[in-house]
């Protein structure tokens, strides 16, 4: 009784359901066909879509990279030639600041009856082998500068300054254009050529020497 109850019940046998299954197996259901072709041209195109865009992306964000380039300006040559000197007049103020203007001070001064002032000196504005060679070998004894005279005690005497010749050919040309100073710019070669001048120079010099070997620096004097 109950085993024909579960027959009328289920309308199928174990093996009719399993043959069922089977068939299913070997059959692919209707709503099934061509679903997997739809996913594959949708990644297709998608793929596409990213590659076109990440180029676009490259192109306008400068392939990506955080700082973008700087425009380019064409200087004339008068205005390349500017430039090259206002960058090295900088570079020798740096050096002037770190090595000077203790001495000096930053307003070219000096310290009254201690240390020389360089604006408006004709130690500095005359010829630049004069205040290039006091650079390479430094300066002992008694100077006059602008009617006052200095050095007068050796510990202000002026040691030679450890730089080499485009560091002094740098802060030479500060000092010689900055503040009320308008002379002209001192190359690296011309202080190649004064080091060179003054190789048998064994120690500092002294202002009479200088005086002897710049006389037309201070023939107006």
């Amino acid at each position: 009784m109950t085993d024909k109850k579960k027959r009328t019940d289920s309308s199928m046998t174990d093996q009719e359901l399993v043959e069922a299954h089977a068939s299913l197996n070997r059959e692919k259901h209707p709503p099934t066909v061509g679903f997997l072709y739809a996913p594959l041209i949708f990644v297709f195109v998608f793929g596409c879509l990213i590659f076109v865009c990440s180029i676009q992306l490259a192109h306008t964000t400068n392939n990506f990279q955080l700082h973008p380039p700087r425009e380019v300006v064409e200087l004339s040559p008068e205005e390349k030639e500017a430039l090259r000197i206002e960058r090295k007049v900088e570079s020798g103020k740096k050096v002037f600041a770190a090595r000077c203007a203790s001495c000096h001070q930053d307003n070219g001064q000096g310290i009254p009856g201690q240390f020389p002032p360089l604006d408006g000196s004709k130690w500095v504005t005359s010829d630049p082998g004069l205040i290039s060679n006091i650079i390479i070998m430094g300066l002992k004894g008694e100077i006059e500068v602008k009617g006052v005279t200095y050095g007068t005690n050796p510990a202000q005497n002026m040691v030679a300054v450890p730089i080499n010749n485009r560091e002094i050919a740098n802060v030479v040309t500060y000092v010689r254009q900055a503040w009320s100073n308008e002379a002209t710019e001192v190359l690296e070669e011309e202080v190649s050529a004064f080091r060179a001048e003054s190789s048998e120079q064994s120690e500092q010099w002294t202002g009479e020497q200088l005086r002897e070997m710049y006389p037309s620096a201070f023939s107006t004097e």
